[in-house]
């Protein structure tokens, strides 16, 4: 197949996981939310904010290094296991004797108990880490939708019945958990996957040399995200902090699902044409204009029925978090332009570039939230606006630095999405306003917001609505072409 071929095929199989995954994922926080209150939810946040980092590190940057790398050895990827989830296993022992520390900055006794049970992520995610890389290697997705589906669905079942018998907090504990280690045993058996190396020092060094910079610059990004939660459960009640947690996993849903998404395929398509300079670019510009024509009118939406949006799925009791995701939605509506070019450079085995970027954007990112954190929720969402902002100039700078590809030309290509989403809003927010507010609103004005963007596209002859159009139609073509073989 070809690279064109294949980056289709693999786009819409991990589309397909995504999207099963979470889609299964919202629909269980949906009924937990319905079921359980918001001070159980901000229970979690606070220990997702030691457990996320110590992911990060437990990665280490080495599954993306092993994705990034066109020949890898047995040696590497045994390599790569042993420090992973000897890592997993050694930041578990620690948080496991931190916990009394994290009771008390939290002024949260049933911590202690719940930090006990939710560090066992740790060592299931060291497991999960090389399959999972290399099924990303080999654009493997079919494997990788059945494993996440199966996972998804078994631990958010189990979430439901525990939260329905009256267990609390404890449901999401024991959800997140179970996820985790379904999810390795299932990886290892889709890879077929053995270490069959040794641990290597040779190994070690030329994968770190590359992993340790995307180690540490997602060590910012993700401190940047969880220092949120961390200030808010210092300064503010339980309470407060659950609508922002909800508010933020709203946000994020559709965020870490494009992020999961263009990441996944991007880095392995990217890395097969890394050393042709000027088809990279030019792959790049039409990843770029088809994911911001799909992605941005429905932040765009999402910030415009906030509230009809948080009362009609999660219920009244959660309305107070309506805008805070108002704000994080229009702060992360440019998201696939921050991934790809990412990606891009990531693939130009340029992480240290990564890592120089990240500690200019995410030092202001971090002052910013620490300033705005004492103000309350809306303060610290609009911090976040402020930082995505500068953090999109300074990855578009890096992107004409090494492919001749910056704001203004990615901007130029935006420009008719840009039109039509923004007719798209008036729309949607015409009918939100003059309409009485309820479910029936809503939905005519999503449907109104989408008949102008589509509408809008085709008139303006955007490039990306016919470039997407060409995937679907070549994608459909090649399945009816193996179907009949």
């Amino acid at each position: 197949m070809s690279l064109r071929a294949r980056a289709a095929s693999a786009t819409w199989w991990s589309t397909v996981e995504i999207a099963s995954r979470y889609g299964v994922q919202i629909a269980v926080t949906v009924v937990l939310a319905r079921l359980l209150q918001p001070a159980d939810f901000a229970l979690i946040a606070m220990l997702l904010v030691f457990t996320t980092l110590g992911a990060i590190l437990i990665n280490s940057g080495f599954g993306s290094a092993l994705i990034q790398r066109q020949q890898i050895t047995a040696d590497d990827e045994t390599t790569a296991f042993a420090i992973a989830f000897g890592t997993g296993l050694m930041l578990a022992v620690v948080l496991w004797f931190a916990a009394p520390g994290i009771s008390v900055f939290y002024r949260q006794p049933q911590l202690v108990a719940l930090t006990h049970l939710v560090v066992w992520v740790l060592p299931l995610g060291g497991l999960a880490a090389v399959p999972d890389a290399l099924l990303t290697k080999r654009l493997h997705f079919i494997a990788r939708t059945r494993t996440e589906l199966v996972a998804s669905s078994v631990s958010g079942a189990t979430a439901i019945v525990m939260a329905w018998r009256g267990y609390g907090v404890w449901s999401i504990g024991w959800q997140i958990v179970l996820a985790m280690g379904l999810r390795a045993a299932l990886l290892w058996h889709a890879a077929h996957w053995a270490p069959r190396g040794r641990f290597a020092m040779a190994s070690f060094h030329r994968l770190f040399g590359f992993g340790s910079y995307l180690l540490l610059a997602h060590m910012l990004d993700t401190g940047f995200l969880r220092i949120q939660t961390l200030l808010l459960g210092r300064f503010f009640d339980a309470p407060t902090l659950g609508y922002y947690t909800l508010a933020q996993s709203a946000q994020q849903a559709p965020a870490s699902f494009m992020d999961a998404l263009l990441y996944r395929v991007g880095l392995p398509v990217f890395s097969e044409v890394a050393g042709q300079p000027a088809k990279l670019r030019e792959v790049l510009r039409l990843s770029m204009r088809t994911s911001m024509f799909v992605f941005l009118p429905c932040m765009v939406g999402l910030a415009l029925a906030a509230k009809p949006f948080i009362v009609l799925v999660y219920g009244a009791k959660w309305q107070s978090a309506a805008p805070v995701l108002t704000i994080l939605a229009l702060a992360v509506s440019i998201w696939p332009a921050h991934v790809l070019n990412i990606s891009a450079i990531t693939a130009l085995g340029r992480s240290d570039v990564i890592f120089r970027a990240e500690i200019f954007k995410k030092v202001f990112a971090i002052t910013m939230v620490v300033i705005s954190s004492s103000f309350g929720p809306l303060a610290v969402a609009g911090a976040v606006v402020f930082s995505n902002l500068l953090g999109a100039v300074v990855n578009a700078w890096y992107s004409r630095r090494l492919l001749g590809y910056g704001l203004l030309m990615q901007l130029s290509d935006q420009r008719f999405t840009l039109v039509s989403c923004l007719a798209a809003a008036a729309a949607g927010w015409a009918i939100l306003h003059w309409t009485a507010a309820g479910a029936p609103a809503t939905v005519l004005a999503i449907l109104a917001g989408a008949t102008v963007h589509l509408g809008g596209s085709a008139l303006l002859a955007n490039p990306a609505l016919h470039e997407l159009l060409n995937a679907v139609r070549s994608f459909y073509a090649r399945r009816s072409s193996q179907a009949a073989r």
